[in-house]
């Protein structure tokens, strides 16, 4: 019985496919103005759950279910934002770690 020896990959240059068009920075938003376009709609989402559970607790008339969607609303908004920081520094941290 002959076990045959693996032949080594050759990695070459990887070409994007032709019907790819490349990204050009201009084209894209920065990804600053994308997270912080982000972090102001979340505010705004918590904002506006306070604000009707503040408005409930006065009387105003609001619907509890009206409060209770979007406390849950913001409450979802609130722990995609911490999931992604958390994978957020968590790549930076494996960045960091890594030798050169």
């Amino acid at each position: 019985m002959s076990i045959a020896a693996i032949e080594p990959i050759s990695i070459g240059r990887i070409d994007a496919p032709e019907h790819a068009s490349p990204i050009h920075a201009t084209e894209s938003p920065a990804f600053m103005k994308v997270l912080g376009s982000e972090v102001q709609e979340l505010n705004e989402s918590l904002n506006g759950a306070d604000a009707a559970a503040r408005s409930l607790a006065a009387g105003d008339g609001i619907p509890v279910h009206d409060v209770m969607i979007a406390m849950e609303h913001a409450h979802l908004k609130l722990q995609f934002a911490v999931e992604v920081r958390n994978r957020l520094l968590d790549a930076y941290q494996n960045l960091t770690n890594m030798q050169l």
